[in-house]
């Protein structure tokens, strides 16, 4: 039985998508980068990753977004 003000651990899967974050993010960025596309170059598929990124950082509402569903999921917001 859980105390409250005590600290507890527990054990998730050794692969557990689902509860890690930037496996989202992960799959949006393939999804808009790279996911079937050709790319005659490896400076090529950079860009368009960093592309990916750059449209994070400019509009975080994917990644707010990633969050709240992650939050609803685990009963937190």
């Amino acid at each position: 039985m859980e105390k409250k003000g005590q600290l507890y651990t527990h054990k998730l899967p050794s692969y557990s998508p689902d509860y890690n974050p930037i496996e989202k993010l992960w799959k949006n960025t393939k999804k808009d980068a790279t996911h079937c596309k050709f790319f005659p170059t490896f400076e090529d598929l950079r860009k368009s990753v960093n592309n990916a990124f750059s449209k994070f950082k400019e509009d975080a509402k994917k990644v707010v977004c990633v969050m709240t569903k992650l939050r609803k999921n685990a009963g937190i917001a």
